[in-house]
């Protein structure tokens, strides 16, 4: 019998979140005919059917949570509290240029500038948690723990982010371990959905499901979600798998954006200073909510070429405004005070915003899938809440020409979250047949599971800083040397390369450097310094510019009694899961020697 009985998932998102899950059982294993369980109507909503709720907290000034999902968006906020939206945004590095300004004072759609962002992130995961495990035990066949659980995180995100939202994951009471929580990359959970899945293109209906079992088949996923849009390309492999053509790239292009631009740009031209705009968001909170409902409302309608202004109401304005500052707005508006107005013009540019973002990601994919498939034309699939945009569909769409068709598949807003299923799913019945039967057994589990992840290509080229013996080169680059005890002479700036920019690696695969020695016998700890860099192979860590993304120290205490050459340690790295994972050996007596990589948090 499987370890977990039940493969659940979590799509935290910027604009919203949810869960999903499925029964793990051997007459589910066909992916087509797998019964996933989402839920579709939440307190609070507008929406007939929607698979989350928003990702909101409302707090009070101690910071406890008095709502969460979209009753806290909706909620009177009372004096003292404050709305937190969009916190995962947060976890980006500090010198995003998509961070807010500091000190800026113009309202915004989602709280992306938190300065300490993990405690909250907890908090809301907690309660979502919460929801699902309720859900899925309340037949009394399941226990909590029977749950392998799959948390999607960005493509792009720093292994520093990663280790937050683990972090976040673990306060909010999801298991601790690598095997019982996976933390996997939204694109990548998009393309398995896609992968089992009849899509609808935009011209006539076709299957087609068959397509992904065409071994040397590429294809393009673009996740265009409410914060990040990731893009990658794919290719089916042999035995029905996927494997990354190429490092995913992307950035703050989602559709908040688009809402913080009609703030700053539509909002802040129409009210005669910033103060209108903050007494706006502050004493007419209600009415502010129900403008930006309405603004996201017309934006997922507007089409390209769209000749029809776009009339918002504002509940209140009469109240708010001075006779002066509703001259004003008729003056601006053409003679219309009592609404907001937003021209065509407009609205696209305010689309473009994001979409202008959005196109060159989708050019660089293609080319890669183009160039891989020697000159194919490749599919598109544009997945996400976003990708429901009109606009954004006929501008991609537009863009791409005869390079490839695009697609988008049935409910978009499910991929993240049904493909995370999915990838959780097939690691169950791939771990059970492993213990049945073997890499045998492992095989026809796979082919049974349906299509998986089995390789992704590295964002970094990864290494560590270590000595080695000072050499010539090493002086013509007049780099300083360090003597050990033996009075021989080191380079201290050398970098060992673990994996390459861009180099395809198995899912799960681990890479060793052996017999690792300190140079000085009287340490008790070794030291390493993890760096990564846009470099594919510099002779020293600091030759390209490069992030310091941890160190792993590794405690040498049991074997100081050997000589300094005998005490060899194996560094282990993981690569191709999200997350990368280290673990040091002693050779001396082939133990694990406790090791710890640290995640610098500005990477």
């Amino acid at each position: 019998m499987a370890r977990f009985r039940v493969a659940a998932a979590i799509d935290f998102g910027t604009h919203a979140s949810g869960y999903a899950w499925s029964a793990v059982t051997r007459d589910g294993a066909d992916p087509r005919r797998r019964d996933i369980v989402d839920r579709e109507q939440w307190p609070g909503t507008t929406e007939k059917r929607y698979p989350k709720t928003r990702s909101a907290l409302l707090l009070d000034g101690s910071d406890t949570v008095l709502a969460w999902g979209y009753p806290a968006v909706r909620a009177e906020r009372p004096p003292g509290s404050r709305l937190v939206t969009g916190m995962k945004m947060s976890l980006r590095p500090s010198d995003d240029p998509s961070r807010p300004a500091p000190g800026s004072r113009v309202p915004r759609a989602l709280s992306d500038d938190l300065s300490r962002p993990v405690p909250l992130i907890a908090a809301y995961l907690a309660r979502l948690r919460e929801v699902a495990v309720a859900e899925i035990t309340a037949g009394g066949r399941y226990r909590e723990s029977d749950i392998r659980w799959c948390l999607t995180v960005p493509a792009i995100w720093s292994q520093a982010a990663l280790g937050a939202m683990r972090e976040a994951a673990g306060t909010a009471g999801f298991p601790s371990g690598h095997d019982a929580l996976l933390l996997e990359p939204e694109p990548d959970m998009a393309a398995l959905y896609c992968a089992v899945q009849e899509l609808t293109p935009t011209g006539p209906v076709r299957a087609l499901l068959s397509a992904f079992r065409r071994p040397g088949r590429r294809f393009v996923v673009a996740d265009c979600g409410g914060g990040t849009v990731d893009v990658v390309a794919y290719e089916v492999l042999g035995d029905g798998s996927l494997a990354q053509l190429g490092r995913p790239s992307g950035g703050a292009f989602g559709a908040t954006y688009t809402t913080n631009r009609f703030i700053q740009d539509v909002l802040g031209s129409r009210f005669l200073d910033q103060t209108n705009l903050e007494r706006l968001t502050r004493h007419h909170w209600a009415e502010f909510q129900e403008l930006l409902g309405d603004w996201e409302t017309h934006r997922n309608a507007f089409t390209v070429g769209s000749r029809e202004s776009v009339a918002l109401r504002v509940d209140g304005l009469h109240g708010l405004l001075s006779p002066e500052d509703l001259r004003h707005l008729g003056e601006v508006q053409g003679g219309k005070g009592d609404r907001i107005v937003v021209r065509p013009k407009e609205m696209a540019g305010l689309l473009e915003s994001a979409v202008g973002g959005i196109l060159p990601l989708v050019d660089e994919h293609v080319a890669r899938a183009v160039e891989a498939a020697g000159g194919g034309r490749p599919d598109v699939y544009l997945v996400g809440g976003f990708s429901k945009s009109p606009y954004l569909r006929e501008r991609v769409r537009a863009h791409v020409g005869q390079r490839g068709r695009v697609f988008t598949p049935d409910r978009p807003e499910r991929a993240v979250l049904h493909g995370a299923v999915h990838r959780c799913y097939a690691s169950a019945v791939r771990e059970d047949g492993e213990q049945g039967a073997g890499a045998a057994g492992s095989a026809v589990a796979a082919r049974r599971a349906g299509p998986d992840i089995s390789e992704r290509c590295a964002l970094y080229t990864y290494g560590a800083r270590v000595s080695e013996p000072y050499d010539d080169e090493d002086g013509a680059q007049d780099r300083p040397l360090e003597t050990n005890d033996e009075g021989r002479h080191f380079c201290p700036d050398r970098f060992l390369r673990f994996v390459a920019i861009g180099q395809r690696v198995g899912v799960g695969h681990e890479v060793a450097h052996r017999n690792v020695v300190p140079i000085r016998a009287d340490l008790p700890l070794m030291t390493v310094e993890f760096y990564a860099t846009h470099a594919p192979d510099p002779r020293y860590y600091d030759t390209a510019p490069a992030k310091r993304i941890g160190h792993l120290t590794v405690d040498l205490s049991t074997c100081m009694h050997l000589p300094r050459e005998d005490r060899e340690v194996d560094i282990h790295l993981t690569f191709g899961r999200a997350e990368i994972t280290v673990r040091a050996v002693n050779r001396h007596d082939g133990k694990a020697a406790d090791a710890t990589l640290d995640l610098d948090p500005e990477f």
